[in-house]
């Protein structure tokens, strides 16, 4: 089931923002994997559910992003219960 077929008329969104970002470019180096592991590790501890090119932290095609934010709003559903 997809994400649009579980909103309700009474469903209230919490947050809705869209943000331009200039030269927002992912960088591989040599310390990412490390990098990725840790801030990956620390936003599953407290709850933060990441998606896309800049939460997954990589090279991403437009329906790789939506589909990384589908699945990041079913584990937020998820653990809200829902």
């Amino acid at each position: 089931m997809r994400i649009r077929e579980r909103l309700h008329d009474e469903d209230r969104i919490l947050f809705r923002g869209a943000i331009t970002v200039e030269y927002a470019n992912v960088i591989f180096d040599l310390d990412r994997a490390k990098a990725l592991e840790t801030v990956h590790g620390y936003l599953d501890d407290i709850g933060i559910h990441y998606c896309g090119r800049d939460g997954d932290w990589g090279y991403m095609w437009t329906d790789e992003s939506f589909i990384s934010g589908e699945r990041a709003a079913e584990a937020a559903l998820s653990a809200a219960g829902s």
